[in-house]
């Protein structure tokens, strides 16, 4: 299992008792969860978790929810479930979507930034939401629209009005990334014509 706070795999349930690892019968706890790409550097379990690329700097793993903490799933998992890799994507996406979410927006400079943060902790695994982001696409009124998953419990997404709120999400997106319990990535991305692209401000 892993610990929401910790973000460290291990086997063990949210009161060190054993937890069962089948899928059979929890598939409305399996969600999709974003991470830096060295999240599983090192773990014994790597080889066997499931993994989606996301973009250059993160990467798409799944879990089962289970109250306090949750297990990462494996390739055994799915084949002692009957389920495939896209099988296991479009149930995870469909349950993330199916989770309550509200927002907050601040007007800074121009700059419209709005802040997703359920007490969930899957703020993050939104940034998978094409339907949420296009919206945002749909809204915008400055050239750009950017967005950052700095750490699990956030997702920030900024209608840019220019150079200077470009500079905002990036100091933003640092400073939360100090700070949340699982960082993801530091540097904020452009979403463009469907895609993530990373820009650093120099």
């Amino acid at each position: 299992m892993t610990d929401r706070q910790e973000g460290k795999p291990n086997v063990t349930g949210e009161r060190g008792d054993k937890v069962s690892r089948s899928l059979t019968g929890q598939e409305a706890r399996v969600f999709p969860i974003i991470r830096h790409r060295s999240f599983l550097d090192g773990a014994k379990e790597a080889p066997t978790i499931v993994s989606r690329p996301h973009t250059a700097e993160t990467i798409i793993l799944y879990v089962c929810d289970v109250g306090k903490g949750y297990f990462l799933i494996s390739h055994a998992m799915l084949t002692e479930a009957g389920l495939s890799e896209d099988m296991l994507n479009q149930l995870a996406m469909d349950n993330l979507r199916a989770l309550p979410m509200k927002s907050r927006t601040q007007e800074l400079g121009g700059n419209h930034i709005t802040f997703i943060s359920p007490p969930d902790g899957y703020a993050a695994s939104r940034i998978l939401l094409d339907d949420l982001l296009e919206s945002h696409v749909a809204q915008k009124k400055g050239p750009h629209l950017g967005v950052a998953i700095p750490h699990q419990d956030v997702l920030i997404i900024a209608d840019l009005a220019d150079e200077k709120g470009a500079q905002l999400l990036a100091r933003l997106t640092m400073d939360f990334a100090s700070k949340g319990d699982t960082p993801i990535c530091p540097i904020p991305f452009l979403y463009e014509k469907g895609e993530l692209e990373m820009f650093l401000i120099v």
